[in-house]
């Protein structure tokens, strides 16, 4: 029987053999440039995100060849902005990729999907529909803009405690951290995380780090995940349990949204429940908990990185600090956020901030729909993933003129890329589409009161020699933090 078993096992292995080499040569997206090892594995990548450099090695990809490339064999990224929109547009056929489903408050890649999570168009249609309402900016000046000034004033308070402490220097990053965490915590759960009073982020936020190691180990090494979280000791470990304890937090808004319906906003969830009483659709308990924890994940680094990079580029250009200060003193101590929106020097810092330094500018994977399409020339297959990212399209010079250059004027009212369509094409820092990051309204918002009040207080701030250019360089996973972990900031002793 031994003998007769091993060339039958050698005969089927080589006929596997062949089947796949033939697959390899004879895939349509050979045609696509790339490098060699595209046509076998992805791996290269993989490598990159777990060393928090993903968006810059596709970048390079894309600057050695051009703007479709073989990233692995059955992935394409795309920089150019005419496939983007085709990609993107709303009503496109293109569906997220399931690399989504990895990324949120549930077990790594398992269902209920939140908002952001979810690949199904129509599961999402409804869904966006229910708590768009929310989310837009008449909605939120409504209802939070007193409460996101109250936290934006807290940080300043911190900041100045701190400075007290440290003879003038503050690590403003923390801060802003603390105070996007709190901001977004009562808009969800309906109650603050108080981590500005704390002075410390909440213990929660661990999870959400053991959650996302969960959630790459399960992505890049499906089979290592599933015999780990089996095994004795090793499947106890945190990363494991983590989202457990995500969800439990979300129920925290299942129980203020209910208990406050009728007011519509004790946080975000109690104004949908009351809407959704007239309208078809509602959500579960256990809707609510995903999207609360979702949002609560995706709402803190985001903006607080973003204030961050926007803050210490325009410390690094005394005209332009000048400049902006001068704008924001000009405003009257009741200013809102109407009124910042119109304020030209604050837009174009934002605009700016938001190109360079976008807090999620890694790839957006999609799913090439039924039929396949043409794209740039090449015959991409139903099922073959394509994505994007918009670090490349930020910084191609095709879309923008000197691009690694932080040049807010162009963004000014007769600057160039304000007045160009191929730019407003490429500029995508929340996404595009029906998918656009639905917390862009509210992520703006504290922008706009987080630069102002910091540039009205603080006069005369400075970089600390502690920040240097070494510390600001960008890793990144998912979003992208400092490489150092924190901006330290040197305030005027006039300023605490």
């Amino acid at each position: 029987m031994t003998l007769t078993f091993v060339p039958l096992l050698a005969a089927t292995s080589a006929v596997y053999i062949l089947i796949k080499l033939y697959q390899i040569f004879t895939n349509p997206l050979n045609a696509i440039p790339g490098p060699w090892y595209a046509k076998f594995t992805g791996l290269p990548g993989t490598i990159a995100t777990l060393k928090r450099q993903q968006v810059q090695y596709y970048h390079r990809l894309h600057q050695q060849y051009g703007p479709f490339v073989r990233a692995s064999p059955g992935q394409v990224f795309v920089s150019d902005v005419k496939a983007f929109k085709t990609i993107h547009k709303v009503g496109s056929q293109f569906t997220k990729a399931e690399y989504y489903h990895y990324f949120g408050p549930t077990e790594a890649g398992s269902p209920p999907y939140g908002l952001f999570q979810m690949t199904d168009q129509h599961a999402h249609s409804q869904r966006r529909k229910l708590l768009g309402r929310g989310f837009t900016s008449s909605s939120l000046r409504a209802d939070w803009e007193d409460m996101v000034r109250e936290k934006v004033t807290m940080a300043l308070e911190g900041m100045t405690i701190d400075a007290k402490i440290a003879n003038g220097e503050v690590d403003m990053r923390k801060w802003w951290i603390l105070m996007a965490c709190d901001v977004v915590s009562k808009l969800m759960f309906g109650e603050s995380f108080d981590a500005l009073k704390a002075g410390k982020e909440d213990p929660w936020f661990e999870e959400v780090n053991f959650a996302n190691t969960a959630a790459f180990t399960a992505l890049s090494f499906p089979w290592l995940y599933a015999v780990t979280k089996r095994l004795p000791f090793i499947g106890s470990l945190r990363m494991f349990s983590s989202y457990k304890v995500l969800l439990d937090k979300g129920r925290i808004a299942v129980k203020n949204s209910k208990q406050a319906a009728a007011s519509q906003a004790s946080n975000l969830f109690s104004k949908v429940l009351f809407q959704a009483e007239k309208d078809e659709g509602s959500l579960t308990d256990m809707d609510i908990c995903v999207e609360a924890a979702a949002f609560m994940i995706a709402g803190t680094d985001t903006t607080s990185n973003t204030l961050t990079y926007g803050i210490w580029a325009v410390l690094l250009r005394p005209e332009l600090q000048n400049a902006l200060e001068n704008e924001v003193l000009g405003l009257s101590d009741d200013f809102t956020d109407a009124e910042l929106e119109r304020l030209p020097v604050l837009h174009a810092v934002i605009e700016e901030t938001l190109r360079l330094y976008g807090a999620a500018p890694t790839p957006l994977p999609r799913v090439v729909p039924t039929g396949g399409i043409q794209l740039g020339g090449y015959h991409l297959p139903a099922g073959t993933d394509v994505a994007t990212q918009s670090w490349t399209l930020h910084r191609d010079p095709e879309n923008f003129s000197d691009p690694e250059s932080f040049d807010y004027s162009r963004w000014m009212p007769d600057g160039e890329s304000t007045n160009s369509e191929t730019a407003k094409a490429a500029f995508t820092p929340f996404g595009a589409g029906s998918r656009v990051c639905i917390g862009r309204h509210l992520a703006e918002m504290e922008l706009r009161y987080g630069i102002t009040m910091f540039f009205r207080k603080f006069q005369g701030a400075r970089l600390s020699p502690a920040t240097t250019p070494e510390s600001m360089e960008m890793d990144n996973l998912v979003l992208i933090e400092p490489r150092g972990k924190t901006c330290k900031i040197i305030l005027s002793h006039k300023r605490y």
